[in-house]
């Protein structure tokens, strides 16, 4: 079974959700695992 991930949201550990971050974005870490017909979605955010 062959294993993809996917990062989200990779440019920091604080959200900043501020005008000069909407380019880029300004998320949090999430990271998606997708394994056969499953998907799993972790979270690593502030909130």
């Amino acid at each position: 079974m062959a294993i993809r991930l996917k990062f989200w949201g990779v440019r920091g550990s604080i959200a900043c959700a501020t005008p000069q971050h909407m380019k880029y974005g300004g998320n949090t870490s999430c990271i998606e695992v997708e394994a056969g017909d499953y998907r799993f979605v972790m979270d690593a955010g502030t909130g």
